[in-house]
């Protein structure tokens, strides 16, 4: 299975995590620093879940999934630790046309969650094909080790040129070069 890169914008859109345990918590926690609106369905929550119902930065329905509560959301994680739960989520999520991931089950998955390294607006996705989250993690490491702070200040160095020029009677070529003579002074930095 192939998977298409996209950035989704989830923005105020109701995300819904299906499970409590630690796994569904790394979960809730990018969906709330993309700013999804966050409900909960579990029997049992971790402490940073239960925290973060507590502060109100989430929804909680403490009980079991049942057929029917997936409606209405954007999307859907599935992170519980009984597979059938797992399971009935993410085939009720595509029957509706809900994007669907499981936690450690590819083939039920609709969409799988990279390691991202955010600074400001620069946002760097790493994917294994959800073979091994763990190698995303390290290698998204790496590249935070690496690129240092100069790529933000470039970032917005070329979104300034892109407007300066956008309406500038300029062939695609030329303004590929004013692009590229941008970067290269900011990496002599």
């Amino acid at each position: 299975m192939a998977y298409y890169p996209v950035m989704l914008d989830i923005e105020d859109k109701r995300c819904l995590v299906v499970g409590g345990g630690k796994v569904a918590y790394r979960k809730v926690k990018s969906l709330l620093e993309c700013g999804g609106k966050v409900t909960v369905i579990a029997d049992k929550l971790c402490d940073e879940i239960s925290r973060l119902s507590k502060e109100g930065k989430i929804d909680v329905i403490h009980r079991s999934y049942i057929s029917g509560d997936a409606a209405g959301y954007f999307l859907v994680v599935a992170a519980c630790s009984d597979a059938r739960i797992n399971e009935l989520v993410a085939n009720e999520a595509k029957e509706r046309g809900i994007l669907v991931n499981v936690a450690d089950n590819l083939k039920l998955s609709s969409y799988i969650v990279p390691s991202v390294l955010r600074r400001k607006d620069l946002t760097i996705a790493v994917a294994t094909g959800g073979k091994s989250p763990l190698l995303s993690r390290k290698i998204r490491e790496e590249i935070d080790k690496t690129i240092g702070d100069r790529y933000e200040k470039l970032l917005d160095e070329l979104s300034k040129a892109r407007e300066e020029i956008k309406h500038k009677n300029l062939t695609i070529e030329e303004k590929i070069k004013i692009y590229e003579n941008i970067i290269e002074e900011g990496e002599e930095v």
